[in-house]
């Protein structure tokens, strides 16, 4: 019997042995990717100011800063949606409800955009914030791009705005209250909505808040030596604490960084692989975040209202007018990836499998979208069906706009590695 026991337990170590050798291969591929592809771990952010997060996690959840006082940030990006809503696109002013019970009802209209998770949306690392970056930071310089002029450049006349922000992140929060689908309302429906600018809006705002004395306190907390008060003080509040309170830095991938080689399966590291080898899904969900700032053409197929009279969405270029950025839009960041669904900028897609076919298969993928999915949610949420766009010229402008290789033959990867992508995106990159 101690001969048998002997036997085993040699028996095993050999195959304990044997298996860690074979799974050392993967994990030195894997460093060099690392150090060439400057991977690193997300860390908690530094500089939480208890005061301040506390006026932004109140005003994250404010109503006050809609024109009707029916909406909020959460309402669209909600802590228990996954700071998402689960739409393919988000329900405006004038919508009843969160998440998946949201329902159009009255004069509301559907957000031509899908609603963007919002982890990490507050990392030093990201200087692009909208789908379409129509906000930006250039943190050397220190100068923004907005859709306000007043805030741009090295000389901006609202300087008294710009110089309380300090990150893309801050900046953003100050636009949804301006636009008369998400937050402000239609004209004649309240003073915010007929402002005749958007630092008028913004005005408006600040002396709604600060009427009440619960606002009067927190702003007072949080900007002690602040003797007059703006939008700025707001953006800022609001942006430190999504940085803080939507950070992720301890998903499974995150561990791997830090050193511990068994936070990933032998799968998931064959899919870590697939991500940067064949997958190509690194050129443009680069650096510690995995994306959030590359602006890249995907074809991705458009549904809903679009941006313009014919429904359609140009991405990058609505705002900048630029040609070579039509149907660009920023990539996506990919902590939690797994919990934010529907996937692209109109929400098109119901899981990660269909957005790496999407991928695999390059821009013939527009010419096989089903969007039979999108059905569940007529009548149920959306009055009507979201239109779905079929027109041949603009599917073929939107395949020349797409990057080279989903043009060319798209990805191509085996069953195997799509399975083993597709568990990476799923376990890795998600925080338990």
């Amino acid at each position: 019997m101690r001969n048998v026991y002997l036997y085993l337990t040699v028996f095993f170590s050999i195959s304990f042995s044997f298996n860690s050798f074979a799974e050392n291969p993967l994990d030195t591929k894997l460093s060099e990717y690392v150090k060439k592809f400057n991977f690193r771990p997300v860390e908690i952010p530094a500089g939480k100011n208890i005061d301040l997060f506390l006026l932004g996690k109140a005003l994250f959840f404010e109503k006050e800063v809609a024109g009707n006082r029916d909406i909020s940030c959460a309402t669209c990006h909600h802590p228990d949606t996954f700071t998402g809503d689960g739409l393919p696109l988000p329900i405006g002013t004038g919508g009843k409800g969160l998440g998946l019970e949201r329902v159009q009802v009255g004069n509301a209209d559907i957000v031509p955009r899908n609603s963007p998770p919002l982890y990490n949306v507050g990392h030093r690392d990201i200087n692009k914030a909208f789908w379409d970056a129509r906000v930006r930071y250039n943190e050397r310089a220190e100068v923004f791009t907005t859709p306000e002029p007043a805030l741009n450049g090295d000389y901006p006349l609202a300087y008294e705005i710009t110089d309380q922000l300090g990150h893309a992140i801050d900046a953003q929060a100050l636009f949804p209250p301006t636009s008369h689908i998400e937050m402000r309302g239609a004209k004649g429906e309240n003073e915010l909505a007929d402002a005749k600018s958007n630092l008028d809006v913004w005005s408006l705002i600040m002396k709604r808040l600060l009427s009440q004395q619960k606002y009067r306190d927190l702003f007072k907390a949080a900007y002690p030596n602040s003797e007059k008060l703006n939008i700025g003080h707001f953006g800022k509040a609001l942006g430190h604490f999504q940085t803080h309170e939507f950070s992720v830095t301890m998903t499974p991938w995150d561990q791997y960084l830090r050193g511990d080689k068994s936070a990933l399966s032998v799968k998931e590291k064959r899919g870590a692989l697939v991500f940067v080898e064949r997958g190509r899904c690194v050129l443009c969900h680069q650096g510690r975040l995995l994306g959030g700032n590359v602006l890249m053409g995907v074809a991705s197929p458009q549904t809903g209202p679009g941006v313009d009279i014919r429904k359609n969405d140009q991405g990058v270029f609505e705002a900048t007018g630029v040609e070579r950025h039509q149907y660009l839009f920023k990539t996506p960041m990919l902590r939690n990836v797994a919990l934010t669904a529907p996937y692209f900028h109109s929400g098109v897609y119901k899981t990660l499998k269909e957005v790496i076919n999407h991928y695999d298969g390059g821009v013939k993928s527009l010419d096989k979208y089903d969007s039979s999915w999108l059905r569940e949610f007529t009548g149920r949420n959306y009055k009507n069906a979201l239109f779905v766009e079929t027109d041949r010229y603009k599917i073929f402008r939107k395949k020349e706009s797409a990057h080279p290789i989903l043009r060319s033959r798209g990805i191509r990867m085996t069953e195997m590695e799509k399975s083993d992508l597709l568990k990476f995106l799923e376990q890795s990159l998600t925080e338990k």
